[in-house]
């Protein structure tokens, strides 16, 4: 059969950014290499969190399994205004990531534009302001893989309803990401809270946080991280 097309669309929040942008200027340099590499000072970055492995409004769903793989399709695709192909992009995405996020896994998008660009300044303000709230994602994919059979939900006989979904197999292209007035995926948002700027290598000590405070004379800082293991939290503080 023919590739398939389909449009997941998402909820959008947002909240201030870190001060060091150096490394996500290291990542649009070596991913999009734009001809003129960007500098801190040039760009806004923000973040989505666009596509989850919850059932969407058509009953459809990514499985988890495959979301890595997908993450990696978003890298230089284009964000748009309302899946309108008519004009040229708003911003780029230059790098995506699986992360978990009110009890699923979600695609969290890394999106980027230029100060000077023509009404940069508004779109960052409407969306920290919570103006521009929604996104959605236009993709191909090969089949819609029935959750009851394991057939095409097309021909299997199998309708979507409350207790049968379908899966997006196949993913093959991210085609765009978009701003839009409406989104199916609850949920979903822009952020422009960075995991880069989080410590990700080294030796850290596990420290549980009773009813949810730190527990140390110490506050939590940049090389505290908080995590969660069994229902219980803790910390995890990077050793020196």
């Amino acid at each position: 059969m023919n590739k398939l097309k389909a449009v997941q669309s998402a909820e959008l929040s947002a909240t201030p950014i870190a001060n060091n942008l150096q490394r996500y200027c290291d990542l649009i340099n070596s991913n999009i290499r734009p001809p003129v590499p960007v500098k801190p000072d040039d760009i806004y970055i923000r973040a989505m969190f666009i596509i989850s492995d919850g059932v969407n409004a058509y009953g459809g769903k990514f499985d988890r399994v495959d979301m890595p793989e997908i993450a990696r399709r978003f890298v230089d695709s284009p964000v748009l205004i309302g899946h309108d192909k008519g004009g040229l992009p708003i911003a780029r995405n230059f790098w995506a990531e699986t992360v978990e996020k009110d009890g699923g896994l979600w695609i969290k998008s890394y999106f980027y534009w230029l100060k000077q660009s023509e009404n940069a300044e508004r779109l960052a303000l409407n969306i920290d302001a919570g103006i521009y709230k929604e996104c959605s994602v236009s993709f191909i994919y090969d089949t819609p893989e029935c959750s009851a059979c394991g057939q095409d939900i097309r021909t299997c006989g199998h309708q979507v309803s409350r207790d049968i979904h379908f899966y997006y197999r196949g993913v093959e292209k991210i085609l765009e990401t978009s701003l839009v007035y409406r989104g199916a995926v609850p949920g979903t948002s822009i952020t422009d809270q960075l995991a880069i700027d989080k410590p990700n290598s080294g030796v850290f000590r596990l420290i549980p946080a009773a009813s949810g405070q730190f527990g140390l004379a110490s506050e939590p800082n940049s090389k505290t991280v908080a995590a969660r293991l069994g229902g219980r939290r803790f910390y995890l503080v990077m050793q020196e």
